[in-house]
């Protein structure tokens, strides 16, 4: 009885295994069912194929997942079979939709964020607004990223010199535009010598194309500084290039060291008072920049405590009282350079560019490098290539650079140091280099390679707008006019009717304020053909020629040319470019026309 017990408890074991077994491959079956069904639904195409071993297989004819982003939206499509599947268009890298934008967005969404129209800023044809659209987006960023500049990109770099070009353009058509007004008048007798922003570069303004042996070099003086112990060189040229990159305006210094502290940078506005000689006034805006981030530390101390600000402590406050110290104590190394009293300042300045906060670690934030170009500048005045350390550091802004090498180079050597900078704006598409170069050919040159490198189509289309080319131009004037289509595309593709509107109403208005200027320009040249002595010719207002009516004539004045060439070369400048016919927004559904 015993065995036979056994026996049954073992053939109702292996039954047990033999219906699990036969429920494993029934599920494996149904499994294998529904996964085949998934893929019929997703590649309903099939063929059979029979193996040459006999067996069949079953499987897909087109086995694609095609992928697309859509230039709408920036939303990214792609498909498998019959199912497709959308991403979001208010986020990631390609989201056009994102009003807020980020530093890693990509160009084509920071394209059309910008042509919108957010709170009544839009980036067009209006150099005001558009400099104000930049500041907003930047201080928008910088909320973004905690106030930690460390965290700055690429594009937060670019946006930095797009600012400061929009700045250079801004000063230079308002200098255009009151040029024969005495209120502007740079130096005695001297008025602004440009008359567009083709020939309102720093190069052209020198006259660097002119060899070393013309007499217009002679215009160039040197001056020693007493507060500064070293020579520095001025001239009319040099005093309007200073003008053009934002060092001097209709009151000197003030007016531009008010507009850097109204924005918070004491440390800019201390160091164009050293470099323009004016130490005390350093040392008073370094003093008031520590009194203000003492004032806002008693408001909300806190708050700001916890943001991770390094330039809102009081260990920052202090470092700027240290520095405006180091300003006042300096007494000139040229004069005993191994003296005690030196030797102690030099290595005071030297320590003090040791700490943490002004340490070459925190150089990302815009106005560390300030505070340590104002040390290096006075501690390495008088010795062989010590002012290399302030024109060949990239932390610095390319105007600044550029202003400080018009004020202590000789023009030999800023010839070749403003060549340089033209060679690596050219090399890494920095579009601020446009200071130097003007919208000239080489500028233009120098957009191409802005937007090879950053693919900003709609930045160099406003920019190269806001002139009219001349027409021996034609390779010039055909790139051009593919950024302009290129970027009327995109507002189409966009559907951005009203940006597109607006962009080419402000053209055309630009357009005509350059052509009636030019008009008066030539009526007032042809005027002076009346002079005694004029013989039939007029003025042209080229800087830094000089009247070449009698060898006795100096000063600051243009060259005389016959008025037929000018009226013919002016007349082919005039030449406008076809604005194509404009677009009718119109409804989709009833066809209606639509206002723009």
């Amino acid at each position: 009885r015993t065995d036979t017990a056994s026996s049954e408890e073992k053939d109702e074991t292996s039954a047990m295994a033999k219906r699990e077994n036969l429920d494993e491959k029934r599920a494996i079956q149904l499994t294998h069912k529904s996964s085949r069904q998934h893929v019929s639904n997703l590649y309903p195409h099939r063929i059979l194929l029979a193996m040459q071993d006999g067996s069949l297989h079953d499987m897909a004819k087109f086995q694609l997942a095609p992928m697309i982003v859509s230039r709408r939206d920036g939303r990214v499509v792609h498909s498998l079979g019959s199912t497709i599947w959308t991403g979001s268009a208010a986020f990631g890298p390609t989201a056009m939709e994102n009003t807020m934008g980020s530093d890693e967005e990509d160009i084509s969404a920071t394209m059309k964020r910008r042509a919108r129209c957010i709170d009544g800023a839009r980036y067009s044809m209006d150099v005001a607004t558009n400099t104000r659209l930049l500041l907003k987006e930047e201080s928008t960023f910088r909320q973004v990223r905690g106030g930690d500049d460390s965290k700055r990109t690429v594009s937060s770099k670019n946006r930095s010199e797009l600012l400061r070009l929009w700045g250079w353009v801004e000063r230079v058509e308002l200098l255009n535009t009151a040029g024969k007004d005495t209120s502007v008048i740079l130096e005695d007798a001297l008025v602004w010598p440009a008359k567009g922003l083709v020939d309102a570069g720093v190069s052209r303004l020198l006259r660097m194309d002119l060899p070393e042996s013309d007499d217009y070099v002679m215009g160039d003086t040197t001056h020693f500084s007493d507060s500064l112990r070293c020579d520095t060189y001025t001239s009319h040229a040099r005093r309007a290039a200073l003008s053009s990159v934002g060092w001097v305006s209709k009151f000197g210094l003030r007016d531009v060291s008010a507009d850097c502290e109204a924005q918070g940078h004491f440390e800019r506005s201390a160091a164009l008072a050293v470099w323009h000689g004016d130490l005390g006034a350093g040392v008073a805006a370094l003093q008031r920049g520590a009194d203000a981030i003492r004032l806002k530390l008693e408001d909300a101390g806190d708050q700001l405590a916890s943001s991770g600000n390094d330039l809102v402590t009081m260990q920052y406050a202090e470092t700027l009282q240290l520095v405006a110290m180091c300003i006042a104590g300096y007494s000139g190394n040229a004069t005993n350079p191994n003296s005690t009293s030196t030797n102690i300042w030099r290595n005071a300045c030297e320590g003090l560019l040791r700490r943490q906060d002004v340490s070459r670690e925190n150089v990302h934030l815009d106005h560390i490098p300030y505070l340590r170009a104002v040390c290096s500048f006075l501690v390495n005045i008088g010795q062989d290539g010590g002012l290399d350390k302030i024109l060949y550091d990239e932390t610095l802004s390319l105007c600044d650079r550029v202003g400080f090498a018009c004020c202590f180079l000789s023009r030999s050597e800023l010839r070749i140091y403003l060549k340089n900078c033209v060679l690596d704006c050219l090399s890494i598409g920095n579009i601020e280099g446009l200071i130097i170069t003007g919208l000239s050919k080489q500028g233009i040159k120098l957009l191409h390679s802005y937007v090879d490198h950053f693919s900003d189509v709609q930045t160099a289309t406003l920019i190269s707008s806001r002139l009219i080319l001349p027409s021996d131009w034609t390779p010039e004037r055909v790139i051009c006019s593919e950024w302009l289509d290129s970027y009327r595309d995109l507002l189409n593709t966009w559907q951005m009717w009203q940006s597109r509107a607006m962009f080419d109403v402000g053209r055309s208005e630009l357009f005509r304020q350059l052509r009636t200027k030019q008009a008066e320009d030539m009526a007032g040249n042809a005027n002076v053909s009346g002079m005694p002595g004029g013989r039939g010719t007029v003025v042209a207002q080229h800087p830094g020629r000089r009247w070449q009516q009698g060898k006795k004539q100096s000063g600051y004045y243009p060259a005389a040319v016959s008025s037929a060439k000018l009226l013919d070369s002016s007349t082919s400048l005039s030449a406008l470019p076809s604005i194509p016919a404009q677009l009718y927004a119109r409804c989709n559904y009833c066809n209606t026309s639509l206002p723009l």
